[in-house]
């Protein structure tokens, strides 16, 4: 008798170093001025307990790159607005302190001090295979509750953008789809394709 065993190929796993100052206690004074050495995170902050976040890989920046040259030929950027990557959002509503991947400003909300208090009307994550659905989900609801009118979830993995018009209404693109934000920036748009080109 001969038996056959199949031979599955799997894909090796980035595995990280454990976070060193997830789950840590801090006032957000004390939050905003600790320096996180910490390499492949980047540190958000929810009701006084730091949370780390996978920062993005330096294979996915392009993405945001890619994301901001199409931005740059839009009246929104001729008028001083800009789309900022990790910048820092404090979403004073839900007491969260937040580092999306990349989100939009407003010229009066750039010239604000350091940690922007009004909430981007756009923002946009890179999904990890790390991420769970529910921390995902979760987070895309906080950025509504706080005031965010669209929110992306980029999925590079499967190569597809993920567009929230409110945590009921997304609409799910991917190949020559084109990808927009609503009527925050109307003249903005990009392929799925040309978000992916490199």
């Amino acid at each position: 008798m001969i038996i056959f065993t199949p031979i599955i190929e799997i894909k090796e796993k980035e595995i990280l170093p454990i976070p060193k100052y997830d789950g840590v206690k801090m006032s957000l004074e004390e939050f905003q001025n600790f320096e996180f050495e910490d390499p492949g995170y980047k540190y958000e902050w929810n009701n006084g307990i730091t949370e780390a976040e996978i920062l993005v890989k330096d294979t996915e920046r392009f993405l945001i790159d890619n994301i901001i040259r199409k931005f740059i030929l839009t009246n929104s950027f001729q008028n001083g607005n800009s789309i900022l990557p990790e910048a820092d959002v404090f979403l004073e509503s839900l007491n969260k302190f937040r580092r999306p991947d990349a989100c939009y400003f407003e010229k009066q909300q750039i010239r604000q001090p350091k940690v922007f208090s009004s909430v981007p009307l756009f923002i946009i994550e890179i999904i990890s295979p790390s991420n769970s659905s529910v921390e995902v989900e979760n987070k895309m609801k906080e950025y509504f509750l706080a005031g965010s009118k669209v929110v992306w979830h980029i999925y590079p993995s499967m190569k597809e953008v993920r567009i929230y018009y409110s945590p009921k209404q997304v609409r799910i693109c991917t190949d020559g789809d084109i990808c927009d934000a609503g009527n925050i920036i109307v003249d903005f748009s990009i392929s799925v394709n040309e978000l992916f080109g490199v």
